[in-house]
């Protein structure tokens, strides 16, 4: 008894030890730990609720702590590397992007099911508690755009692509989202077209796969609707959500992508003005097009591939615009954007001088210790790179502590760009001309070797 007793304890603490192994390995892919997840979370939500929710919580809690030593790990520079290009040192960010991803990917999805498990058992056992419907209508809205933002952020960290770090920081804003959907639903559309010319049966094949995108068009054609019809709640909803979604973007990307996110930003602003001041001018011009492209999208390629009711509802408010009415919806497309930008670039701001911080810090010990532990030498470069730190001074405070640091080329001081001038900072030299003067430089002396 006391040997069975035993044995169990052993299994337990060795059962116990490997999942604590398994919580604190960086994740090594979405699809094994994410998929089964979701199709766990779906099987208990077919549970009772409580039932559903008691056996999904310890795989939430696992994922969690799992998700939180990943963040560290991210923190920490764990999965940055320094790799030589072309004799140059360069960060490899690979790694730490797609631990970004997958876990972003997994909180996501354990979030999601964890909200579905908590608001079913809630209203199961309360069940004299109604949200109203138009409440109700304003939640799945946020969800939907929520979903759909973090879609974006995955696939944008998953294919470090700089149209879907675009897309990212465009669709935050329910209309955007609407016009990113309908162009998913038209290529789909397309798609079936080409592959029914060929023979295949692709209105079942495809339609069976992708029911779920004709159930988010209609959510966000109600959504769209009350945009039109300018409902005062929906307008607040997305510049609150606008602003929301962009500073939890700015926050949370990694500093190689600050410089990229930030010209995306100016580029969203800029667009936003220019929309704004031309529809004040042209509002005339312009709503008897949008009305005639309504109208006409009804029985035309959009009604192919979005829900006719979508549209009618949609045609019959542009139908009714003014002038007036077109310049206040303008206004209130572009406002969350303005809102959300502003708060976003002060974001990107704060960060980029927090990373200066850093990175001078690191310049300054250097100057105030006099010497450098040598064993912390890579690591305190790794982490001066990543924070946006210059290769020449690097260079520079190494040498001013006695490090064989060679000169580059040319050894007298070089004349300094406009650029460097007004921002005060150094750019590094690129390799290709170091290789090239160099060269030149020893085809010239054996040269003159030959003359001799």
């Amino acid at each position: 008894m006391g040997k069975g007793v035993q044995r169990r304890a052993v299994w337990v603490r060795s059962l116990c030890g490997r999942l604590l192994a398994w919580v604190k390995r960086p994740y090594a892919g979405l699809f094994r730990i994410a998929f089964p997840a979701f199709v766990f979370g779906g099987v208990c939500l077919a549970l009772p609720p409580w039932v559903g929710l008691i056996l999904f919580a310890p795989l939430a809690v696992a994922l969690g702590f799992k998700t939180a030593f990943a963040i560290r790990a991210i923190v920490s520079l764990d999965l940055v590397t320094l790799v030589d290009d072309e004799g140059r040192p360069c960060l490899d960010t690979q790694a730490d992007r797609l631990q970004r991803a997958w876990a972003l990917g997994s909180a996501a999805i354990v979030s999601a099911v964890s909200i579905g498990l908590v608001a079913r058992a809630v209203f199961g056992t309360f069940p004299q508690i109604v949200i109203p419907d138009a409440i109700a209508t304003y939640l799945t809205f946020t969800a939907v755009l929520v979903g759909g933002f973090l879609l974006f952020y995955f696939l944008a960290l998953r294919f470090d692509k700089t149209v879907l770090r675009g897309l990212t920081s465009i669709t935050v804003t329910l209309p955007a989202f609407f016009i990113v959907v309908v162009v998913a639903s038209i290529l789909l559309s397309w798609a079936m077209k080409a592959l029914t010319a060929l023979g295949f049966s692709a209105e079942g094949m495809l339609q069976s796969g992708f029911d779920w995108l004709y159930e988010v068009q209609r959510i966000l054609g109600m959504a769209t609707d009350y945009f039109l019809k300018q409902d005062s709640i929906i307008i607040a909803a997305s510049i609150v959500l606008a602003a929301l979604l962009l500073l939890l973007y700015t926050y949370s990307v990694p500093f190689y992508w600050m410089r990229s996110v930030s010209r995306w930003l100016k580029g969203i602003s800029l667009v936003a003005a220019a929309f704004g001041a031309a529809v004040i001018v042209f509002a005339g011009v312009w709503l008897v097009d949008v009305q005639r492209f309504a109208a006409e999208s009804a029985s035309g390629q959009l009604a192919s591939a979005i829900d006719s009711s979508v549209l009618d509802s949609q045609s019959s408010s542009l139908a009714q615009y003014r002038s007036d009415d077109l310049i206040a919806l303008i206004k209130a497309f572009v406002l969350p954007y303005t809102v959300g930008v502003f708060v976003a670039n002060a974001v990107v701001a704060l960060r980029k001088g927090k990373a200066k911080d850093v990175s001078n810090a690191i310049i300054d010990k250097f100057a105030a210790d006099g010497a450098v532990d040598e064993d912390e030498l890579l690591a305190l470069k790794r982490r001066y790179l990543y924070y946006g730190g210059s290769q020449t001074l690097w260079d520079i405070a190494l040498r001013s502590i006695g490090h064989d640091i060679p000169l580059p080329h040319p050894f007298a001081p070089r004349k300094l760009t406009i650029k460097e001038r007004i921002t005060g900072e150094l750019a590094d030299p690129a390799p290709a001309a170091d290789s090239d003067a160099k060269a030149a430089a020893e085809s010239g002396g054996d040269a003159a070797s030959d003359s001799r």
